[in-house]
């Protein structure tokens, strides 16, 4: 009986030590998860909210293409994968995919000079199969990963966020890739490596204006040319691998016109074409009272940051072409991440219905570059060097924490249907 007393007496000293140690530990804890960058917060209390009651998904594809051949080869498909597979398994699976096409173009050809004429290390075949293996494979996980979702009941927004945030993140490495096929020397057809930065602009401007317009009207209006342009990727780097990209050149020169005046025309029909239709879409859902901004400062806020980035992105490899021709791979990842991190934070203000800011946070680094390389020519190389490393860490870390963020907010796990997160 005395034990007993003296139990019940210990016990609330007892109980308060164990609480304050467990409140240390937790307070270590946190300050270890800020110094790791593991859980600092990036989402506001009013874009957690806007996910879990504002959100909708909506998005319209007319394509012949899509609704003829694709969707229906991607209802087949979903049905081999297992009813566990998260969809968002299948969507970082196909970001690998591209992600390995990558490494393999810029192991062999970082400078994009190894398919040129007077080139001795030209890319082995067997790596132009793979890749177009990897890129199909890509383009149908992109495509059934939604399906996968529909058919478990696991649809979220997070899934959204990450399907369109990967695309963002491969937008720009498909133009890196067609450039390694072509080479860079123009009298072949190949891409002037001045030229290229304006092919990086005008393939991701047109996922940009979707994101934009949908940021107006809340429907995301599919471009046709999507499934085309992916269909097309892939038939170019078979027909690099069994013709050789010179083969591939000469084909093109001798039947058509060459590559480049190809692109000539293309960018601006595509840069039209995408900015006018948005412009229609977006009359449309003013017209019907749809549209989420009726002001034409709010509906044209996100141009700020887009323009601002293009801007000086753009100058560098002009103002300091000798860096940037000396290593160009190099800034096409700086521009590539940077873009992605903007794009995505777009992508979060439209899902949540929330204002998107004047200036986004990666404008500031992106500056700071820029003013050390471009205007007081410090180093430029170096600088970009460092900047696109820079980029790299803070999209990966800005996706990693928005992630779990959204997991927590909305008790899900980020790859698995049937566990919750505690």
């Amino acid at each position: 009986m005395s034990s007993d007393v003296e139990q019940l007496l210990e016990a609330p000293e007892a109980s308060s030590d164990r609480e304050t140690v467990n409140n240390g530990e937790n307070v270590k804890r946190g300050i270890w998860n800020y110094i790791y960058l593991y859980k600092m917060p990036q989402l506001s209390p009013d874009t957690l909210v806007g996910f879990s009651t504002r959100y909708k998904y909506s998005a319209i594809d007319t394509s012949p293409l899509s609704k003829y051949v694709m969707h229906p080869l991607w209802n087949w498909g979903v049905t081999f994968f297992p009813t566990w597979v998260a969809p968002n398994v299948m969507t970082f699976a196909g970001y690998i995919c591209l992600l390995i096409d990558y490494c393999l173009l810029a192991h062999y050809d970082w400078t994009f000079t190894a398919e040129n004429e007077s080139s001795q290390a030209n890319i082995p075949r067997w790596v132009w199969f793979l890749v177009a293996v990897l890129h199909a494979a890509s383009h149908h996980l992109d495509g059934m990963d939604g399906k996968q979702a529909r058919r478990t009941g696991s649809g979220s927004p997070l899934g959204e966020l990450m399907d369109h945030g990967i695309d963002s993140n491969c937008m720009w490495m498909l133009p890196i890739s067609l450039m390694s096929v072509f080479g860079s020397n123009p009298a072949t057809g190949g891409i002037t490596m001045m030229f290229a930065p304006l092919l990086m602009l005008a393939l991701t401007f047109n996922f940009w204006v979707n994101h934009w317009e949908k940021y107006n009207t809340g429907v995301l209006y599919l471009p046709w040319m999507f499934d085309i342009a992916q269909v097309t990727v892939v038939l170019v780097f078979l027909a690099a691998g069994i013709m050789t990209p010179m083969g591939l050149r000469n084909f093109i020169a001798d039947n058509f016109i060459p590559f480049n005046q190809i692109m000539y025309i293309i960018i601006p029909i595509g840069f039209t074409g995408a900015i006018g239709l948005s412009i229609l879409n977006i009359r449309l859902s003013y017209q019907s009272g749809t549209n989420r901004y009726n002001s034409f400062g709010e509906m044209m806020r996100p141009w700020v940051s887009y323009i601002l980035f293009n801007f000086l992105c753009l100058t560098f490899p002009y103002f300091c072409q000798e860096d940037y021709l000396s290593n160009p791979r190099v800034w096409t990842i700086a521009y590539g991440f940077t873009f992605s991190n903007i794009v995505c934070r777009l992508m979060i203000n439209q899902m949540s219905h929330t204002r998107c800011e004047l200036i986004e946070p990666p404008i500031i680094p992106l500056f700071l570059a820029w003013f050390l390389a471009v205007v007081l020519q410090i180093a430029p190389a170096t600088i970009i060097t460092l900047y696109s490393v820079f980029s790299m860490f803070s999209f990966t870390h800005y996706c990693y924490v928005v992630v779990n963020d959204l997991c927590d907010h909305l008790n899900i796990c980020a790859f698995s249907i049937t566990s919750k997160r505690r």
